[in-house]
């Protein structure tokens, strides 16, 4: 059984932490369709592309209803940030891609069926396709992870005190990097929290400690943050993928 943990603090300059969140996310239906197409060679055979490596933050809530059985199954955050909610002054690198989701149709035995994206029900696999829309995403850098296993992973993602200023974060999403293996990344949602409202200032960088591992394997990744490195602002970006910074100007010719 997989399952995850998420751990949000902030911290201020003087050192001074405060523990805002300590628990559970939820393992969206995301993980479940890469590991099906996984098995059936219909996906990505690269690990890195099955391996979490966009993140969102947002100001809403998907409000899904655990005590439903198809409450896992949606692929999005609800109110995700934009280019320029990330600052002007972020050291995030934030990238334009095409977030993957589940579409389903009532009427797929259409001459032109009418899709769209799944949200909280588990249709018939013969009713779906899959697709996708452009959105903004933050890199997790190779900085940021700090365990990667076979079945486990784990990051630390830091907000600085120059990023997502006057937002109040309810929630995020973590995301595989391509999981259907496409010529560019398509990222999926694979775990996903949210929260009461974190109102970003600059007096404060915000730390999130995100653990997914698998019962049984390596347990204590479920429940604590083991550690095992710290975040470093000049990590190299992987060959081959181009980011940019949120600027005062319009995204470079090289981002999209």
């Amino acid at each position: 059984m997989l399952k995850g943990h998420v751990t949000i603090c902030k911290v201020y300059s003087d050192g001074t932490k405060e523990v805002v969140l300590d628990k559970g996310n939820m393992i969206t239906g995301g993980l479940g369709y890469s590991l099906a197409d996984l098995n059936t060679g219909a996906g990505s055979i690269l690990p890195l592309d099955l391996t979490p490596y966009y993140f969102q933050v947002g100001t809403s809530s998907m409000g899904y209803d655990d005590s439903v059985a198809a409450s896992s199954y949606f692929y999005q955050l609800s109110t995700p940030f934009d280019w320029e909610d990330y600052g002007a002054d972020t050291d995030l690198d934030i990238v334009k891609r095409y977030r993957g989701f589940v579409a389903s149709s009532l009427d797929v035995e259409a001459a032109s069926p009418s899709y769209s994206e799944i949200l909280f029900k588990s249709p018939q696999l013969s009713s779906t396709i899959f697709s996708g829309i452009d959105q903004y995403f933050s890199l997790v850098r190779p900085g940021m992870v700090t365990k990667v296993f076979m079945d486990s992973f784990e990051a630390e993602i830091i907000l600085n005190e120059n990023s997502a200023n006057g937002k109040a974060i309810t929630e995020m999403g973590l995301f595989a990097k391509n999981p259907k293996g496409f010529s560019q990344d398509s990222p999926l949602l694979l775990a996903y929290r949210s929260f009461a409202a974190v109102d970003k200032t600059s007096d404060f960088s915000l730390v999130i400690h995100w653990s997914i591992g698998f019962l049984g394997l390596s347990t204590n990744v479920d429940d604590y943050y083991t550690g095992g490195g710290t975040q470093s602002l000049s990590s190299p970006i992987p060959a081959g993928l181009t980011t940019s910074r949120p600027t005062n100007n319009s995204p470079s010719p090289g981002y999209y």
